[in-house]
Formats: C-alpha cells, structure tokens, sequence
C-alpha cells in the first residue's frame, strides 16, 4: 500500500492539474484534429520527458524546502515574478496565425512538446506544492522508488488527460471552440489567480 499511494497520488495530482485548459492540452487537440494522432503521439512524448523531469526536480526542491522556511521565501518571490510574467504575456500576446502543417514541421512535433512543456513551469510549483504536503502529513515515504511511482503516475493522469481533451474536441471545429479560442485569457486569469496568491503570501 505504501507503493500503491504514491502511484495514485501522481495520478490524481496530475489528473487535477492538466485538466485546467493550457497551452498543451489546446496544442495537443490541434495536432490531432489536423495531423492526425500519430504527430499527437509524438508531441505527447516530448511533453512526457519535460514533465518527468519537472516531477522530480519537484521532489528534490520540496525535501529542501520542508527543512528550511529562508528558501521556502525566496521561491515564493521566485515564483510570484514568474507568474507575474507569465500573465502580463498571456494577457499582451496576440495569438498567430495558423500555418499549414508541411512535413519537416510533422517531424518536429516531438521537439515542440518538449519546448512548450519547458515554457509551462506550474507543474513544478504545483507538485512542489503536493510532495510538502505528503511530507507534512507523513502519507507516505519520499525515496527514489515512490519518486519514480509518483512519476509514472504523474505520466498515466496526463496522458489520460490529453486524451480526454481529444475526444472532447473530437466533433468540433477547432477554430469554432471558445477554449482554444480564448486560451491565452484563460491562462491569464490562471496565472494571475495565482500571482495574486503569491502576493498575499508575501505581503500581507
């Protein structure tokens, strides 16, 4: 059972965390819808790499921040510049126009999952947020083997997730969908939630 928590813990946590419309769910659904989900696949990989990596660096910086309340500050304020950015940009970006699908550009969709994957760092902070409390409620172990359980099931709800969003957005036109259209103010207002909260932590 103590193997079995963290394995459910990555995928409930994941599950919860992606299920918010963000840039890979809505560019995951367009490569679908247009490409086909073999070009989905190969993006949903190069999103996995990132997100395995984000995963365990959460781990490692929350056992750190478990033990000291200075570090725990400053990635407070790293974290509230970060999104603080991160929605001055959403809210100020123009979306592009959409460009026709050539096939050197197929070939590079496991590089784009990888770069929009490095571009998205909530999950890090969010599963920061989830090892300190499975710290500071002793639910389970943190060592390499419930690390590596709490990534794949990290990997498993994301993947879930991403098909989910497919299937949701199957029999609509993606130009014709409020989500995707609106994405960047969604993220926006996310992200802004969020700076928001970090302020009051840091100010009030």
């Amino acid at each position: 059972m103590n193997y079995l928590l963290p394995f459910l813990t990555g995928i409930g946590a994941s599950v919860l965390g992606t299920l918010l419309p963000g840039i890979l769910n809505a560019t995951v659904v367009k490569i679908s819808k247009e490409e086909g989900m073999k070009n989905a696949c190969h993006f949903m990989l190069g999103t996995f790499v990132i997100i395995a990596l984000q995963t365990y660096l959460a781990v490692f910086f929350a056992k750190i921040i478990d033990r000291s309340v200075f570090i725990t500050n400053i990635l407070r304020e790293i974290g509230f510049v970060v999104f603080l950015i991160l929605t001055i940009y959403f809210f100020t970006v123009k979306p592009k126009k959409q460009i026709k699908a050539k096939v050197n550009i197929k070939r590079k969709r496991f590089t784009q999952g990888i770069l929009l994957a490095l571009i998205n760092v909530f999950p890090i902070f969010y599963y920061v947020f989830i090892t300190v409390t499975v710290l500071n409620r002793n639910l389970y172990e943190i060592n390499y083997i419930s690390n590596i359980l709490l990534t794949i099931g990290v990997l498993l709800g994301t993947f879930l997730t991403f098909m989910f969003y497919i299937n949701l957005f199957k029999k609509t036109v993606v130009e014709e969908s409020f989500v995707l259209q609106n994405i960047n103010k969604i993220m926006g207002c996310i992200t802004a939630a969020i700076t928001i909260f970090n302020f009051c932590k840091l100010f009030l």
